[in-house]
C-alpha cells in the first residue's frame, strides 16, 4: 500500500540559482500525482529530492510522517524509474524483475512466485525467460516498472518514463500505468512536460514554473479554472487579449482592448485601471450569429482555415490587430470561410479569465 508524501517548504539552491523554491504540497497515500511543467522548471530536481539522491537546501521531505533528511535512496520506502529503463542486458526478464529480491535474500521459490505475479500485473505473462533484447520499448518499461514494484515500495517515482516511446505506444502505456497504479494502490509521483500524460493518468496535477508550484488541482480544474497567467497559457491552447480594466463588479471585470470592450472573470481581483491579459480557449469561441445574450463579440478577418478531421481551426485577426484561433467541431457542416473574409465571433464572459498583464506582447 502507498504512503503519503509531504513536501514542506522545500527549496534547492545551486550556487546563485534557485532550482526549487518553497514548494509545499501534500501527496496523499495511494494517489497518482504528476508534476507538470516545461524543461528547466525544477520538476526533476524535486523528484531527486524526494528519492534521496539530493538533500534540500531548506525544508523537509516526509514520507508517512517521517522526515527523510539524512536517509539515502536505498533506505527510503521508495523506488525510481527513469526515462531509460536501464535493464540488465545479460539477464532474462525474470532475472531483471527479481534482482532486488535476490539482493534482499528472498528465497528462490518466493522470487519465482512474486515475479510471476508481477509479470501478470504488467501484462507480460510468459515472458519471463525472454532476453530483454527481444522486448519492445513499451515492454522494457513494463519490466522496469515490475522490477521497481518487486521490492514493494510505498512510493514509486517516475521520471518521464514514456518520453522515448512513439505516440501510439505512449498512449497505450498511459492506460497501462494508470491501471497498474490502481491495482497496487502504491503512491505514484510522476513528472512530465506532456499535458496529455498528466491529465490522462493523474488524480491531481501540480503545474510548475521556474522552480515554483503555480497550481495543484484535479486535471479538469487545471484546464478549466487556471489560477495564473502561466497556467492559462501553458496548459492547453489559449488566446490572449490585452487591455485595461474599466470596471469591476461581483468577481467580473470589463476591460478595454484594441478590439473593443470585453467582459471576463476576475479571479485575482484586479482593480480599475489595471493592465490585464484575458485568456480564452479556442473551443469556447463561436460564430456570433449563434451567440447567446450577454456574450462578448468581436469583429475579425479570417487569416486561414485548416480542416483537421474531427475539428476545424480558424485563424483570425481582430480589428485591433490581435490574432485569435477558433476551433469548431466537425458536425457535418461545410465551413465556408475564405482568407480575407470578415466574421463576427463571440464567447461567454464565464469562459474568459483575466490575469495581470505579464506577458502581453510576449510569452507569459
Amino acid at each position: 500500500m502507498g504512503q503519503d508524501v509531504e513536501i514542506a517548504n522545500v527549496s534547492m539552491r545551486f550556487g546563485d540559482v534557485d532550482a526549487v523554491r518553497d514548494i509545499q504540497v501534500h501527496i496523499r497515500a495511494g494517489e497518482f500525482f504528476s508534476f507538470l511543467g516545461p524543461s528547466g522548471c525544477g520538476k526533476t530536481t524535486l523528484l531527486r529530492l524526494i528519492s534521496g539522491f539530493m538533500e534540500p537546501t531548506a525544508g523537509e521531505i516526509r514520507i508517512d510522517g517521517r522526515n527523510m533528511r539524512g536517509i539515502g535512496p536505498n533506505k527510503r520506502p521508495s523506488a525510481m524509474i527513469f526515462q531509460n529503463p536501464a535493464l540488465f542486458p545479460l539477464m532474462s526478464v525474470s532475472e531483471n524483475i527479481g534482482f532486488g529480491l535476490t539482493i534482499r535474500g528472498v528465497s528462490r521459490a518466493e522470487r519465482i512466485k512474486k515475479v510471476a505475479a508481477l509479470l501478470e500485473l504488467v501484462d507480460l505473462p510468459g515472458a519471463g525467460k525472454s532476453p530483454v533484447s527481444d522486448l519492445s520499448g513499451g515492454q522494457k518499461q513494463r519490466v522496469a516498472i515490475a522490477r521497481a514494484l518487486a521490492v514493494a515500495p510505498a512510493v514509486l517515482l517516475l521520471d518521464e518514463p514514456l518520453s522515448a516511446l512513439d505516440l501510439k505506444l505512449r498512449k497505450h502505456m498511459r492506460l497501462a500505468l494508470r491501471e497498474i497504479q490502481r491495482r497496487t494502490a502504491v503512491t505514484f509521483i510522476y513528472i512530465t512536460h506532456d499535458q496529455g500524460e498528466a491529465f490522462t493518468m493523474s488524480d491531481r496535477v501540480g503545474v510548475m514554473s521556474v522552480g515554483r508550484l503555480e497550481q495543484v488541482d484535479e486535471p479538469e480544474q487545471i484546464y478549466n479554472a487556471p489560477r495564473s497567467a502561466f497556467v492559462a497559457s501553458f496548459v492547453g491552447e489559449a488566446n490572449r487579449l490585452c487591455g485595461t480594466v474599466a470596471r469591476v463588479e461581483n468577481g467580473t471585470a470589463l476591460i478595454d482592448t484594441p478590439s473593443g470592450r470585453i467582459m471576463g472573470q476576475n479571479p485575482t481581483g484586479l482593480g480599475r485601471g489595471a493592465e490585464s491579459a484575458l485568456f480564452v480557449r479556442p473551443e469556447t469561441i463561436f460564430i456570433a450569429g449563434e451567440a447567446p445574450d450577454g456574450a462578448n463579440t468581436i469583429d475579425c478577418t479570417v487569416l486561414n482555415h485548416s480542416f483537421e478531421g474531427a475539428y476545424a481551426s480558424i485563424r483570425l485577426r481582430t480589428r485591433g490587430g490581435e490574432n485569435l484561433t477558433m476551433r469548431c467541431n466537425n458536425d457535418g457542416r461545410r465551413w465556408a470561410m475564405t482568407a480575407g473574409g470578415n466574421i463576427r465571433i463571440g464567447f461567454k464572459p464565464e469562459n474568459a479569465l483575466l490575469f495581470p498583464a505579464a506577458g502581453c506582447g510576449g510569452d507569459v
